[in-house]
């Protein structure tokens, strides 16, 4: 009975960083210190799910587990051993307090069972995908087109978006920059904007007037350099006013009436690296009441919909890094918000983008989510990586219905492409397997019938790494076209040698 008591405390320990936490997590340290007999897969289902879902051993092959994974998770419990002489300390890399404890919460003993535990039951090679449908060459209803810059700059762009009332393009780029691009006119550059950090979202609100959310660093960093801001046009120039600065490496905003004001309020995922938080800004007549939501790093997009049908707007997050999730925020009026997770998955899923959409016209809105992200420790193909479909069975629960394995997805879209009733997807992968032939890092699910999905790829696909991904009506012909924006790696530290490519269009054919 004792270590049935011990193993039901530790799964209720929370795992923030420590430095967050309002007492130390004294169930981890009272373990560490007892002399409890408990199995390798014991001491597993408490050590690691005090943080977030459980692991399975077979997620990761034993050299990923043995070199990569398991020793981070042993220092951050605040192990430290021989062979970690000569080693750089987290603090030493800019690692910030309280994520690596500095109390030993684990003996080498468990710590041991916990190891054999792993690499015991582990691969010895990353398990395979499942069988799939393989996908066509070629999508049909869309000709690719990719236009013609003549001139030399780094293709390394960070936001894509068509604005919807002059269908123009903005495409923004890693430095510092935002550009304007007549989608009429052979994206002829109408403008070229300074930003202050990196642009990732953009919301317009009149033909002379949009607000910008930029970055910071794109690369894994702790830093503050994000900002909301307002842009007017005054005469030929534009003028920035700042709405928040001093952001977390900010990804996504979303706009809402949360506490029934009147007034548009913000919610800003700060996906930060080490530290993060996912933020309600309430609006007033003095200015923004920030409300945080969650203090957890990797918060990546929100959705602001009306979820239970009560007329007040609640919210759906995804959070990323390792406590995985899509959770729900139910509001309850006066800018109060329970959270309640929806569904949640094992840290090394990678989950990168996701959507709120009834996909089998059953009038209840599904969850369809890409997760691919792979550029954390355990960077080898990983047979759970792909798009799924998360079917709503009307009363607000979620089961997995479709699922197509797919290396490195990373963003998402979702509409009816093809205009026959049914609603379609199409997924890109920033981190594909190149090896695959033909390569699969954009597909397009068609969905002929409910649930069944053809997947298509391009019939010549360009070796372009892709980073973002949108859908707008460029030409104006009542159709939505897509747009994918490229990022080139070996162009982000040394001076660009070819000309810019930026994006490439896929332009809907259907009417």
């Amino acid at each position: 009975m004792r270590k049935f008591l011990w193993m039901v405390g530790l799964i209720g320990v929370s795992c923030g960083p420590i430095s967050e936490r309002k007492q130390p997590p004294p169930s981890l340290y009272q373990l560490s210190q007892s002399d409890l007999d408990l199995s390798g897969e014991q001491l597993a289902n408490g050590y690691c799910a005090a943080c977030h879902i459980k692991p399975e051993p077979e997620i990761l092959d034993k050299v990923t587990w043995e070199t990569k994974v398991l020793p981070d998770m042993r220092k951050r419990m605040g192990l430290y051993l021989e062979e970690d002489f000569g080693t750089a300390l987290p603090e030493d890399e800019g690692v910030p307090p309280g994520i690596y404890s500095k109390t030993q919460l684990v003996t080498r003993e468990n710590w041991q069972k916990i190891l054999d535990y792993y690499l015991e039951n582990a691969p010895e090679k990353p398990l395979p995908q499942a069988k799939k449908l393989a996908p066509k060459k070629g999508i049909p209803g869309f000709e690719m087109e990719i236009p013609d810059f003549p001139f030399i700059r780094p293709s390394l762009t960070t936001m894509v978006r068509v604005n919807p009332n002059t269908g123009n393009l903005w495409v923004g780029h890693r430095f510092r920059s935002l550009f304007v691009l007549d989608s009429k006119n052979g994206f002829k550059q109408l403008d070229s904007i300074p930003t202050p950090v990196a642009p990732v979202e953009i919301v317009w609100r009149s033909n002379d007037s949009f607000e910008l959310l930029a970055m910071g660093l794109m690369d894994p960093a702790n830093d503050s350099l994000g900002r909301l801001e307002n842009y007017s046009k005054v005469d030929k120039s534009w003028r920035a006013d700042s709405i928040h600065t001093g952001l977390m490496r900010p990804v996504h905003v979303e706009y809402g009436d949360f506490n029934g004001d009147g007034m548009e309020d913000q919610v800003i995922s700060h996906f930060g690296n080490h530290l993060g938080k996912l933020s309600l800004y309430l609006s007033s007549a003095s200015g923004f009441h920030e409300k945080i939501l969650k203090k957890d790093p990797g918060a990546r997009r929100t959705i602001a919909v009306d979820f239970d049908q009560d007329g007040d707007i609640d919210l759906l997050a995804l959070m990323t890094q390792a406590k995985e999730s899509i959770v729900l925020f139910e509001n309850l009026g006066n800018g109060e918000l329970k959270e309640r997770m929806l569904l949640g998955f094992q840290p090394a899923f990678g989950s990168s983008d996701f959507r709120y959409e009834d996909m089998n016209g059953d009038g209840f809105n599904d969850l369809v989510l890409v997760n691919g992200d792979n550029a954390d420790q355990s960077q080898i193909w990983k047979n759970y990586h792909g798009v799924r479909i998360f079917e709503n069975d009307g009363e607000g629960r979620f089961e997995e219905t479709w699922f197509y394995p797919m290396h490195g997805a990373s963003g998402l879209e979702v509409g009816d492409f093809d205009q026959n009733g049914t609603v379609d997807l199409f997924a890109i992968a920033f981190f594909p397997d190149r090896n695959e032939s033909p390569k699969q890092n954009l597909i397009y699910f068609r969905q002929s019938n409910t649930n069944d999905f053809q997947p298509f790829v391009l019939n010549e696909s360009p070796d372009f790494n892709w980073l973002t991904i949108t859908q707008g009506d460029l030409d104006r012909d009542g159709d939505p076209d897509l747009v994918i924006g490229t990022f080139a790696f070996d162009e982000l530290y040394k001076a660009p040698t070819a000309n810019w490519s930026p994006f490439v269009i896929l332009r809907n054919s259907k009417n």
